[in-house]
């Protein structure tokens, strides 16, 4: 499905807000349609921080992106992208592509070896943003079903910019914390989250607990700890059980994780766990990979991040996502990509 109108919101503070949703598919490349152009428009800054990302030697998705921040740079701006360092070493194509970015005046860090950088954001002037499941290569872009958003919010830039600042300088002791409920809506709540932080583990149980007429979630990994009542995840399905035991049509889009054992135990015994408590699950269909991670309550409060929901993810990662509430426009928007890719999927057996 295309996303190519802006949709105009409005922060608590009364301010006009454009939002791209960008949903990428095998046959719709949003991602990539769109982030070179913003940063092609970059007039002073470009901040990068992603999980991955890699230079191929053949023909690859990422040549047009690393070719914009390079372009960037060698007009002036200041470009700086952190990447994650896996604990074996980068990998050839990962070492390439910071290899050619460093020749080309872009300024590249690898992450802390202590965390793991699973955030995936980029911050343009401190004026844009894109934050959401996209890391940079030629599987993620033009194979896999992912879900961004890009936001023009000065507000919403200054959040990210400093998020990644902290990061950039290895500053992981820090735990910004979500504003006292009730929330204004409609709004914007940037959701950088620092190892231990607990943001998307604060949010995301709220968000369900307010939740009167539909839950959509879509997501790559889900975890169900029996040992371990009070883990995150746990407490995120348990407010999943309740909506539907009070009446929430509760429906999960969940990736089927042909390709990696692991993923798919993890994520067939969460689904027999939910179904037995009335959540409508699905898997999604083998021919691509789903890597989005996103929910919508009640058509009008959205969830967009890089976040899977496992203790890892919410618990020990540097993680990056954002919360748009009270927007029906958007919820509109992405019900209608979460319908798509609902009606491709298979229900749990």
């Amino acid at each position: 499905m295309r996303f190519a109108s802006i949709l105009v919101l409005f922060s608590a503070l009364g301010m006009g807000v454009p939002v791209v949703p960008l949903g990428t598919t095998p046959g719709e490349q949003a991602y990539l349609a769109f982030v070179p152009s913003l940063i092609a428009g970059a007039e002073r800054e470009v901040l990068v921080a992603l999980s991955d990302l890699r230079l191929y030697a053949g023909e690859g998705a990422t040549g047009e992106l690393l070719g914009a921040l390079a372009s960037a740079a060698g007009r002036g701006v200041s470009v700086r992208i952190l990447a994650e360092l896996r604990s074996g070493g980068p990998l050839p194509e990962q070492a390439a592509a910071t290899r050619y970015l460093a020749e080309r005046g872009v300024e590249v860090r690898w992450d802390s070896p202590d965390v793991t950088l699973h955030a995936k954001f980029i911050v343009v002037d401190r004026r844009w943003v894109v934050v959401g499941s996209t890391h940079w290569t030629t599987t993620a872009l033009t194979r896999s079903v992912q879900l961004d958003l890009a936001i023009e919010s000065e507000e919403l830039g200054a959040a990210f910019g400093s998020f990644f600042d902290l990061l950039w300088e290895g500053r992981l002791k820090v735990a910004p914390k979500l504003p006292p409920e009730p929330w204004p809506r409609p709004a914007l709540v940037p959701l950088p989250d620092f190892p231990g932080g607990g943001l998307h583990a604060g949010l995301l149980p709220s968000l369900l607990r307010g939740a009167r007429e539909s839950v959509d979630l879509v997501v790559y990994r889900l975890v169900y700890y029996p040992a371990y009542a009070d883990s995150p995840s746990n407490r995120i399905i348990d407010e999943l059980c309740r909506a539907a035991g009070r009446g929430v049509r509760v429906r999960l889009l969940l990736e089927g994780g042909e390709d990696y054992p692991d993923l798919a135990r993890d994520n067939r015994i969460a689904a027999a766990y939910l179904a037995a408590c009335g959540v409508e699950v699905r898997f999604d269909h083998p021919g691509a990979t789903l890597h989005a991670k996103a929910l919508v309550v009640d058509g009008r409060d959205i969830l967009v991040t890089s976040a899977n929901l496992s203790y890892a993810s919410l618990a020990q990662n540097v993680e990056a996502g954002v919360a748009v509430l009270g927007s029906p426009e958007l919820g509109l928007l992405l019900r209608a990509w979460f319908e798509l890719r609902w009606s491709e999927a298979r229900p749990l057996r």
